[in-house]
């Protein structure tokens, strides 16, 4: 059961990861655009700051399950590469419950944010672009990290072979 979740978890984080891609291509395409426009056109993009936050938001997020499953977060393994495999064991089982109690108040209340500009149907105010499907991303990317942090709970769990 538990490799079955681990294996969904990193579908997920892959899929999130790949989005995240798109934006970012998506992301340089706008920017690049923006300077040629603003170069040699006399004429920038007005709303390019405002979209390239907006994509750099999905590039984040997204990739925050994915970078975790893959060990890419920054790490301090001054202590973590001096202590029993037992102790480490321990140490994992520890992040892993305060990560799970952050990242879940984190996608709740980011979740709530989103709703509430979708309730007041709230708009950015320089390219009337809708807020709550930007916002909704942050919550998205905070589950996805919640899964892979409970992903990395049960195999910490898990008895030793």
């Amino acid at each position: 059961m538990r490799d079955r979740f681990a294996a969904v978890v990193a579908v997920l984080n892959r899929v999130g990861a790949a989005v995240a891609c798109v934006a970012l291509i998506a992301l340089v395409l706008l920017i690049t655009l923006q300077v040629i426009c603003r170069r040699f056109l006399g004429a920038p993009i007005v709303f390019t700051d405002e979209v390239s936050g907006y994509l750099l938001v999905v590039v984040t997020f997204l990739s925050l399950g994915y970078a975790l499953q893959r060990g890419d977060h920054i790490q301090v393994e001054i202590l973590t590469g001096r202590v029993s495999a037992r102790t480490l064991r321990r140490l994992r089982v520890g992040w892993c419950l305060v990560g799970l109690a952050f990242t879940g108040l984190l996608t709740v209340r980011t979740a709530q944010l989103a709703q509430d500009s979708a309730r007041l149907e709230a708009f950015s105010i320089t390219s009337q672009i809708p807020l709550a499907p930007i916002q909704a991303v942050a919550p998205l990317g905070f589950a996805l990290l919640f899964l892979q942090l409970a992903a990395q709970l049960a195999e910490a769990l898990r008895p030793p072979s």
